[in-house]
């Protein structure tokens, strides 16, 4: 009953229990820390997809909202224009009507200022004619009067106090 082709040893027992105990202790382990291994990748797996998921969401509102920007860029730039063009025109009212209805007193006021300038010239031109008969009035000396002769006589009587010539006014 034995077969020929089984082979026989003679071995130890204990070394062959250790084996057999290692191998359930790595397989009840191992078992353990597969399942919790595989776990952890499934919840990695989930937190993955989850980030994607929101990843697209974001993407999409975003691709929404920049599809909306060209359109209120144009709004803006028609906005601008329109300010534009309403600054340009107010201030073509503003320059027209100073023109014609301010500038009128103005230019009555400069007329009066020229002509008054003018008088007051004219006046300063007198006064310094005048001004010049005067001074060479006071320059030129006077023709020299001959003194009465009087005997050298002291008088009892005090000298008059009264000016010897009457004094003009100058007419200015």
């Amino acid at each position: 009953m034995v077969r020929e082709d089984s082979e026989f040893e003679l071995v130890p027992v204990s070394p062959i229990r250790r084996l057999e105990q290692r191998l359930d202790r790595l397989e009840s382990s191992s078992l353990i820390d597969t399942k919790s291994i595989f776990s952890e990748i499934i919840d990695i797996v989930r937190m993955n997809q989850q980030l994607v998921d929101e990843l697209a969401k974001s993407s999409d509102a975003l691709r929404i909202e920049l599809s909306k920007l060209p359109g209120k860029l144009d709004e803006l730039v028609t906005n601008l224009k329109d300010l534009i063009s309403f600054i340009k025109a107010s201030g073509e009212e503003e320059s027209a009507g100073i023109t014609q209805e301010a500038i009128k007193p103005l230019v009555d006021k400069v007329d009066e200022m020229v002509k008054t300038n003018k008088s007051i010239s004219e006046k300063n031109d007198a006064m310094l004619e005048l001004l010049d008969e005067i001074s060479k009035k006071i320059k030129r000396p006077e023709l020299a009067r001959p003194l009465p002769t009087l005997p050298i006589s002291r008088p009892t009587t005090p000298l008059p106090t009264t000016p010897l010539r009457k004094l003009r006014p100058i007419n200015v």
